[in-house]
């Protein structure tokens, strides 16, 4: 549907030349497709993150099961529970924003889905030397522990053509964590999102589209349970919203170019 006058200004007014130029760049310079793929890619956030909201908790909730099965509710404080620094770090700043009894209901709710994934991680060090050693979360919170909180996780990476084992849960948990961060901090996904800190072989920064982050959300669900991936499937509104990407026929008149200010580029 296309912007009235007004409605087109005001959004103009409000997002910056610099945020709308991603918009513009992937329109091909179309200021009337770029707006409306501005307002689809909020559309397409809102459907992400009621997904993700679904997901964090089932992720915190199996893993923090299982973990309580082997070392009691506050495994955390438990010396045997190697915690690296970074991880350390992230368990205080939880325990730190808890307001009132420090009860483990409370801690683990304010444990970020960073620190979730980072449990999946290998592990790095802890102390300072002499006496730093290093944390081996494969072989201490790994097996037998946290690999049970995704039954369905074989499954899964076979489907991929893969090998199911700590490595293929982490990337996967870090893959929808980056697209949870991406969504939280209302970053375009128009043209998809990049990994942090992941390269291909040519150096260059990996990156998701939106579909395959979908398709992400879906993994995690199946490793979770079969039946929570069934509900996704039937509930997420993401599809929808990806089918409904505008394009160049969609827009049924022009109106005024974008204001001054806006970069145009030839970039697909």
């Amino acid at each position: 549907m296309p912007l009235s006058r007004a409605q087109r200004d005001a959004l103009d007014r409000s997002v910056s030349a610099t945020r709308m130029g991603t918009y513009v760049r992937v329109s091909g310079g179309d200021a009337d497709l770029a707006r409306a793929r501005y307002l689809w890619d909020r559309e397409l956030a809102v459907a992400f993150f009621a997904d993700i909201a679904l997901l964090e908790i089932a992720v915190r909730n199996a893993m923090n099961d299982r973990l309580a099965e082997r070392w009691g509710e506050r495994w955390y404080e438990r010396a045997e529970v190697p915690l690296d620094d970074r991880t350390a770090a992230q368990l205080a700043e939880a325990h730190g924003r808890v307001v009132g009894p420090k009860l483990p209901g409370r801690v683990v709710a304010q444990c970020t889905f960073g620190f979730w994934a980072g449990l999946l991680d290998r592990g790095a060090y802890t102390g300072r030397d002499p006496r730093r050693v290093r944390c081996d979360y494969d072989l201490v919170l790994w097996r037998g522990v946290l690999d049970r909180a995704f039954p369905g996780g074989r499954a899964t990476a076979r489907a991929d053509g893969e090998r199911w084992g700590r490595t293929y849960a982490h990337q996967v948990v870090t893959r929808v964590n980056a697209l949870r961060n991406r969504v939280a901090h209302h970053e375009p996904l128009v043209a998809g999102y990049p990994l942090p800190g992941q390269r291909g072989p040519d150096g260059r920064e990996r990156r998701r589209t939106a579909a395959e982050g979908f398709g992400d959300l879906l993994r995690l669900a199946g490793m979770i349970d079969r039946d929570l991936r069934g509900l996704l499937l039937a509930t997420s509104g993401v599809p929808g919203v990806l089918d409904r990407r505008p394009r160049p026929h969609d827009l049924r008149r022009r109106v005024a170019p974008l204001r001054p200010g806006i970069v145009r580029s030839s970039e697909p």
